[in-house]
């Protein structure tokens, strides 16, 4: 086989230029630590990188999530201890307002200090996080929550909350509304009507009230104790057209009848027109129905709903007033009693949002800690497909070195040889 000289000579400098390449390849490994340094490398590791750096991304996106949200749930627990502390205060003064040995100067007293702590409490609750919005307004982050109207506060947020993302399918709740935290106190009873009657403005039910609170707690434990929950009252024609008689019946959400508080049941006809029935403490008007308008008609009866500052505010009225009679001094005992069982809701209320900002703050560091242990799964592995070993590559280097400084001393001497030589 004969080599010509020319063949000689490119077959040598391809070589030389290869081992140079990989000698810059294996340089470029060790000054970046990386063994994939193109797509090219490694197609199918690349791939596999791409999809690891992703994963990577959204769980540094999880942990910047959870951060946000234990900061707002802190911030959360400390101004509800806060109002805590306010409520406990209103509570030990409305105790002191009950003293008989109170005089109206010192009642007053009372009074202007309850409105100083509902203007504390107010601005509490209008507290922005570090982003400048709203804590307690629910998903309207930008709107004012509690708004001073005349002389009572108004809530202008919502019941919304937050959905934060902390996990591939887990989302946490990042805030509470005003509207549960804080529109929490029972009030007065109310009665809504619900039929198709009243649908048409042609209800057969006038009214159906409560003559005073003594009548709604009659009434509340009556329903609780029969278990009636929503009241209807039927009227059924009795007598053909155009005699039109009627006749009425209660009955409770199974469809059975109420009784009264003489244990009798709850009927009659329109003797009377209209005709007035009380269930336990419930003053129900009926008028007699023409055809059209006789059905059924249910009653649901729910509890109004107050805050702290309208209670303190309702009570701080009332303290104000001076006691003249008797009359003046029954009503300055209940507004206490009320006062006392409600700032007592407002505890309550404030001690379960804290025991579940509590339950949401163990659950973030659970998850927190799960993510870490994923993140750390994610660059081991993402560190197996694009790390150099670098002991390995220096050896690799420091070989290569070797193999091209050997290819280069023997192009030297071997390009000297010539058959010219011999013939000299």
């Amino acid at each position: 086989m004969r080599i010509s000289t020319q063949q000689q000579y490119f077959k040598s400098i391809d070589q030389m230029q290869n081992s140079q390449s990989k000698l810059a390849d294996l340089q470029n490994q060790i000054s970046t630590g990386k063994k994939l340094q193109t797509p090219s490398d490694d197609p199918v590791a690349a791939a596999q990188v791409v999809k690891l750096e992703r994963e990577l991304a959204q769980y540094e996106k999880y942990d910047d999530n959870i951060n946000v949200t234990q900061r707002r749930l802190e911030l959360e627990d400390s101004i509800l201890d806060d109002i805590n502390i306010a409520t406990d205060r209103m509570r030990e003064i409305t105790l002191q307002a009950g003293n008989g040995t109170l005089n109206d100067q010192g009642r007053e007293a009372v009074a202007n200090e309850l409105k100083q702590l509902s203007g504390y409490v107010a601005g509490l609750m209008n507290t922005k996080d570090s982003q400048g919005e709203y804590l307690f307004a629910g998903s309207r982050g930008a709107t004012t929550p509690y708004v001073l109207e005349g002389d009572r506060y108004e809530y202008k947020g919502d019941d919304g909350q937050r959905q934060i993302q902390v996990g591939a399918a887990l989302y946490m709740p990042s805030n509470d509304s005003g509207n549960y935290l804080f529109e929490a106190v029972d009030d007065e009873l109310s009665v809504a009507l619900s039929g198709a009657s009243v649908a048409s403005n042609s209800a057969f039910v006038d009214s159906a009230t409560f003559a005073n609170e003594t009548e709604e707690e009659r009434f509340t434990a009556a329903a609780q104790m029969a278990g009636w929950g929503d009241l209807t009252v039927r009227t059924t024609e009795t007598a053909p057209l155009p005699s039109g008689v009627f006749t009425f019946d209660v009955l409770d959400s199974g469809g059975n009848a109420v009784k009264d508080q003489f244990d009798n049941v709850v009927t009659g006809n329109f003797s009377t027109n209209p005709v007035s029935v009380n269930v336990h403490g419930m003053d129900i008007v009926i008028h007699e129905p023409t055809a059209a308008e006789s059905g059924d008609i249910v009653l649901t009866v729910s509890s109004e709903k107050k805050n702290i500052l309208d209670v303190a505010m309702d009570l701080a009225d009332v303290l104000a007033e001076p006691v003249l009679s008797d009359e003046d001094r029954t009503v300055l005992n209940e507004a206490v009693a009320k006062g006392i069982d409600q700032f007592k809701q407002v505890a309550e209320r404030n001690i379960e949002a804290r025991t579940t900002l509590g339950s949401r703050l163990g659950t973030l560091e659970q998850i927190s800690g799960s993510n870490l242990d994923f993140e750390l799964f994610t660059k081991s592995a993402l560190s197996r497909l694009e790390d150099a070993d670098l002991a390995s590559v220096i050896s690799q280097f420091k070989l290569q070195e070797v193999t091209l400084e050997a290819s280069q001393a023997t192009f030297g001497r071997i390009s000297s040889l010539s058959l010219f030589n011999y013939i000299n």
